[in-house]
């Protein structure tokens, strides 16, 4: 007999020989929650594994059966999912096929996205005189953002996908390699960064929903308990402040004893 975990989908074969009354709660190896006996009695493996196929195939993501990188209707609907409703979306996710598909929805939407952003901010600049309203360098430096923000991009949620799932191994708490971990983190940077369609505002929420999105995303992929995935989106923040706050300090002191020496020496 197959039984599956309806929270965690563990998967799993009982003999009918070994299986307790219907009465008895029978608790789920993984995660303990209470799992109810098939009604049918004579569920053969092949139909069960048929079924799975079925359901998996309804619950693919739509940007993963895309027909064309300029897939529109995929794409919002890959990004609504995300944003409303990431526990059914990274539940749902085929972690085996590899990066290629969240790479490319990081790379195209999550790069426009960052780029709308900027342009609230240059215009904002330009509303408060902190940027000069001079039309061919604003377009000068419009077109080098746009060229450089996909790599930066991209370069910032590898980093940061690289220092969670480093601290997650530490931590015991992976059960999916790294491709994994960048999948989760590039899919929720990619419908966070939509969210800078709205003017100045945008810039401030989406942050946070990453790392609401982050969380939930690498709870369901690498079944992590939540203190210790909430440790690894904490751990990378804490070393990139105390890295910037050592070069601050840097600065400073180096600007000190410059002035030490101008004073200790006078013309």
């Amino acid at each position: 007999m197959i039984i599956r975990c309806p929270k965690c989908k563990f998967t799993g074969a009982i003999s009918a020989t070994n299986r307790m009354d219907v009465e008895q709660p029978f608790f789920c190896p993984r995660c303990q929650t209470v799992l109810i006996y098939p009604d049918e009695k004579g569920a053969s493996v092949t139909s069960f594994v048929q079924g799975e196929r079925k359901s998996s195939q309804s619950q693919r993501v739509p940007w993963e059966m895309r027909s064309s990188w300029l897939d529109l209707a995929a794409f919002w609907q890959t990004s609504k999912s995300i944003l409303f409703r990431p526990s059914t979306v990274f539940t749902a996710l085929d972690y085996k096929s590899g990066i290629g598909s969240s790479l490319l929805y990081l790379l195209i939407y999550g790069s426009l996205g960052q780029i709308i952003g900027r342009y609230w901010i240059t215009i904002l600049g330009i509303q408060y005189g902190t940027i000069e309203s001079n039309a061919l360098e604003n377009t000068l430096y419009f077109a080098y953002t746009i060229l450089l923000t996909p790599v930066i991009f991209l370069a910032l949620i590898l980093v940061a996908a690289c220092l969670v799932h480093l601290v997650l191994r530490i931590l015991l708490a992976t059960r999916r390699p790294f491709s994994t971990t960048f999948q989760v983190m590039a899919y929720a940077s990619g419908a966070t960064s939509i969210i800078n369609v709205i003017p100045f505002l945008g810039r401030i929420v989406m942050p946070l929903w990453t790392l609401v999105l982050y969380f939930v995303g690498l709870s369901k992929a690498h079944q992590a308990s939540k203190p210790k995935v909430v440790f690894a989106l904490i751990m990378p923040i804490v070393i990139v402040g105390f890295l910037a706050l050592g070069v601050i300090s840097a600065m400073i002191v180096s600007h000190v004893l410059g002035l030490l020496q101008i004073l200790g020496n006078p013309l």
